[in-house]
């Protein structure tokens, strides 16, 4: 389903999502919920069958009406069993299938989406909301709808046996269903502020997490403190309000369960003795009305539950809205050999939308010839590292041409390392190391290029031992040469270094910058420089 097209309410939007298994997954609800009830109205039937003969005296024929009545219970049971399980493998499936949506819409997003939106606002939406729209397949769509039909197939036989009796405990149902509606507007808006409330303390606290080291040494670190303190005491608030409206709707239902039992005995008693109802009948709607006021009364307690997950479809719907980045190759790849690896063409471009954003470049143009090592170099804030996400294509130029021939290995200046091994984290430039895509062979040689192989054989569990969160157990030239390693198992012609000795020590630099040497041997290699070590490493230097 095209959700660009999408023009319909969250719920059918959102089981539109199941596609071609939707009529699976609802019949088997429809089937569950009817099979259910029909146990229960199998067991009026018995009861009223054995009380009537028992009033009337007349027993003959009643043993194979009962058979009749266990027999309808037993298929009952048995289409219960089978569509319960049906439901649950189609609703399992619905979830996981909403968990993959949700990642490839976070693949396809751009760049630009990351560096503009917080990590935990981002986080919220990936597992709060993911997690309460999963709901609705899991459990919540199910009891609302199990609650409906349920309550109309136990009103068809109580209305045939006392039309009076029956109108009169659906006038009281009715008043609990309409108090317990009341409600579904605030749970929705207490959902959805709740939703922005957890992104609001999930930012707070990556923020927290994030700095550690500068929470633990400035003196912000009560202010920020504070802060946190302050957005989880709005979640408190908001958590409260909504725990509030469901004890609400709790109260509700348990004041007309009681007042629908002391109803139904009051005018039972009354219809029977003005002959309007007979004995058998009383006693089939009586274990039909037990039935149908627990479903009847479910309707205006999921409701609401289901108004709050609503509110989180809306919030990842808008966020599955988003647009996203081309997927196809922005730019040419030239496989003339007399073609420049790298071809930039009169480009502009600014980070702000509109005619205020302040350039960071403008008209820029340069080439760089297949298989030389080239340094770019300039003063702070002169667009280097910009021109690197353009070649890369995180961004889009705002004029010009951009053509690359081939794909770009990238080592950035502070590279991401997964809490990983180090044998995995290499093995990520070409696949993963678990599936056998990459062999250790290849990532040892990748490693020996990289000049990491010697320190990496003297840590304690050697190519397997797990790195840190960001890579932190490691030094920063230690977390340099195996994102070079990566690097060179990716194989790509193209090699971008974005300022890669930068942050690093002079002995560190020393093995980078070595490391760097033989990597460009066999590709072409763009260096976002500053250091005059690195850019002496060139085979030509173009200043920005």
């Amino acid at each position: 389903m095209d959700i660009n097209t999408a023009k319909t309410g969250s719920l059918r939007w959102i089981l539109g999502l199941l596609g071609k298994r939707l009529p699976l997954y609802l019949g088997a609800i429809v089937i569950s919920a009817l099979a259910q009830s029909g146990t229960r109205i199998a067991n009026a039937l018995i009861v009223k069958q054995i009380i009537t003969a028992a009033q009337t005296g007349q027993i003959s024929g009643v043993h194979l009406a009962v058979l009749g009545s266990f027999m309808l219970f037993v298929l009952c049971q048995m289409l219960w069993k089978f569509s319960i399980a049906r439901y649950n493998t189609e609703g399992a499936k619905g979830v996981a299938s909403l968990g993959k949506l949700v990642f490839s819409k976070v693949l396809r997003l751009p760049y630009a989406y990351y560096e503009e939106h917080h990590s935990g606002d981002f986080m919220s939406k990936l597992i709060f909301d993911t997690e309460r729209v999963g709901d609705i397949y899991s459990s919540r769509l199910r009891r609302l709808a199990t609650a409906i039909l349920s309550s109309i197939a136990f009103l068809i036989p109580m209305l045939y046996y006392s039309a009076h009796l029956t109108f009169c405990l659906l006038a009281l149902s009715m008043l609990a269903f309409l108090a317990n509606s009341l409600l579904a507007g605030p749970m929705k808006r207490a959902g959805k502020a709740l939703s922005q409330s957890v992104g609001a303390l999930t930012e707070k606290l990556t923020n927290l997490l994030s700095g550690m080291e500068i929470v633990k040494l400035l003196p912000a670190k009560a202010e920020l403190l504070a802060d946190y303190r302050q957005a989880n005491g709005r979640l408190f608030q908001v958590q409260q309000k909504s725990n509030l409206y469901t004890a609400v709707t709790e109260g509700l239902n348990n004041f007309f369960d009681l007042a629908g039992a002391l109803a139904f005995l009051g005018l039972g008693v009354w219809f029977v003795s003005r002959g309007l109802v007979s004995l058998g009948g009383l006693a089939a709607v009586y274990t039909l009305y037990g039935s149908f006021r627990y479903q009847f009364l479910d309707i205006g307690k999921y409701f609401p539950q289901m108004m709050h997950c609503i509110a989180n479809v809306e919030r990842l719907r808008e966020f599955l809205l988003q647009e996203e980045a081309d997927l196809e190759p922005a730019y040419v790849h030239d496989k003339d050999l007399s073609a420049p690896a790298v071809s930039v063409e009169h480009v502009s471009f600014s980070y702000a939308n509109g005619a205020n954003g302040r350039p960071i470049l403008t008209d820029v143009s340069l080439e760089v010839q297949k298989g030389i090592c080239v340094a770019i170099t300039g003063e702070s804030g002169c667009g280097k590292s910009t021109l690197a996400k353009l070649l890369l294509g995180f961004y889009r130029p705002a004029s010009g041409t951009i053509r690359v021939d081939g794909p770009i290995a990238y080592v950035p200046q502070e590279p991401y390392l997964y809490q990983l091994s180090i044998a995995e984290n290499i093995a990520w430039g070409k696949g993963n190391a678990e599936s056998g895509e990459v062999s250790r062979e290849e990532i040892i040689q990748a490693a020996r290029i990289a000049n990491a192989h010697d320190f990496i054989m003297k840590l304690p569990e050697g190519y397997d031992t797990i790195v840190g969160e960001r890579g932190n157990t490691l030094s920063g030239g230690e977390r340099q040469r195996i994102a070079i390693a990566r690097a060179v198992l990716m194989n790509a012609p193209i090699l971008l270094l974005d300022e890669a000795t930068s942050a690093l020590d002079s002995e560190s630099e020393k093995l980078v910058n070595e490391a760097i040497r033989r990597v460009s041997q066999n590709c072409t290699t763009i260096m976002i420089a500053h250091r005059e070590s690195t850019i002496a490493m060139a085979d030509r230097v173009i200043r920005l």
